[in-house]
């Protein structure tokens, strides 16, 4: 007797690889009286990944979770910062470096920031 062969996979589909930034809005508050709310924004960056040049319009907070980032603006040199470390974004200065430090492990950040009605907090020219 011959057994019958399945030609279905017992396969699953491979998970899609992960974003290489991920920014997802945990909170946003409008601020009465203005065109702004505050918001609180989480933002993953996969190991080794790096922004491009950027700029921020407004100041924000940014606040480490996990990982280690590694951070520039201007012709300042570049600085790192670890799980517990803040860094405050300057606004409309360029973001000429910031990235992962680590090519192992996501980078894991919060961002505290009032931002205006319809503007981005992170502008790519």
């Amino acid at each position: 007797m011959l057994a019958s062969l399945s030609t279905t996979s017992a396969y699953a589909t491979p998970p899609a690889a992960p974003q290489p930034i991920t920014r997802t809005v945990l909170e946003q508050r409008p601020i009465p009286g203005t065109d702004e709310s505050m918001e609180i924004i989480l933002v993953v960056y996969q190991p080794g990944v790096a922004a491009p040049l950027h700029h921020h319009p407004v100041a924000g907070l940014n606040y480490i979770l996990d990982g280690t980032a590694e951070s520039a603006y201007g012709d300042d040199p570049p600085k790192l910062y670890h799980a517990g470390d803040t860094l405050q974004d300057q606004p409309q200065v360029t973001h000429t470096l910031f990235r992962n430090a680590d090519k192992q492990k996501p980078l894991r950040f919060l961002i505290f920031a009032n931002v205006h009605a319809n503007q981005p907090y992170t502008i790519v020219p």
